[in-house]
């Protein structure tokens, strides 16, 4: 099981921390399915780095969105959360969602972030390249479209701290969609596209070649709006292709080079 901590910000609101490993320290910012008590990435970056996951505000109590509105006040939520553990210049990994939120952070406040790690990600709209809407899909059923051989790992099935109990999965993906769609629905795009070129970290975007969600005209997108960002697609793998083909991610990841020229 993954430590844990909270963190209280300037007004008041906390957030939970989750932590593992040793070494230098890499941010994960997770997706849909939140954060598992055994989540196999984390437990795979934890090898060599110092991992940090915040819990994305909404995926364990809803009435924490009610001091979040929009995706600028989602940005200042993470800078709090960068702030409190006193985070500067860090390499951030973003997963889906994470991602989009990973990429925002990054373009409100470019001094957090050296590195920058969007996987999967989502927050972009192109017209000519329409997607298919997540939250028409029954959100016990999600993990029919998220995963490609259409139900979710067994590490990544239930929540994480109650295994097998059917109750506390559905509402855990029940809150974990609201909160998504908050940001999201109906169209993704709230002007990621404009802020984009802010972002001054070096950039590799990731996804599967079987994403729904993230095909690969929306990650040639990202990578083309980002300044020194690299984009590449994995096959048999759909939008939970870090935890599909973890050994391409973490290939990916490992030869990614560090801004002074230093592996990950």
């Amino acid at each position: 099981m993954l430590a844990n901590e909270t963190i209280r910000h300037p007004d008041g609101r906390t957030s939970k921390v989750f932590r593992a490993g040793q070494g230098p320290v890499v941010v994960w910012l997770h997706g849909p399915h939140g954060i598992r008590g055994h989540d196999p990435v984390i437990a795979e970056l934890a090898k060599r780095h110092s991992v940090v996951a915040p819990l994305a505000p909404g995926f364990a109590d809803l009435g924490e969105l009610d001091a979040i509105g929009n995706v600028h006040e989602l940005a200042l939520h993470y800078d709090d959360v960068f702030a409190a553990l006193g985070l500067e210049a860090v390499t951030l990994v973003g997963h889906s969602f994470g991602a989009m939120a990973a990429a925002e952070v990054a373009a409100h406040f470019p001094r957090r972030v050296a590195r920058l790690a969007l996987i999967s990600p989502i927050g972009l709209w192109l017209d000519q390249h329409p997607l298919p809407d997540m939250f028409a899909v029954p959100y016990m059923t999600i993990d029919t479209v998220l995963w490609k051989a259409g139900k979710a790992l067994p590490a990544m099935a239930d929540p994480a701290d109650e295994p097998n109990n059917p109750v506390e999965r559905q509402v855990a993906i029940a809150q974990g969609l609201t909160t998504v769609a908050k940001f999201v629905w109906p169209l993704p795009d709230r002007g990621l596209r404009r802020r984009l070129p802010r972002i001054t970290a070096q950039t590799l975007v990731i996804a599967g070649a079987d994403d729904r969600f993230v095909p690969a005209p929306y990650v040639e997108e990202f990578a083309a709006r980002i300044p020194r960002a690299r984009a590449a697609i994995i096959p048999d793998a759909a939008h939970m292709v870090p935890y599909e083909q973890p050994a391409e991610v973490f290939r990916l990841l490992e030869a990614w080079p560090h801004p002074k020229g230093k592996a990950a």
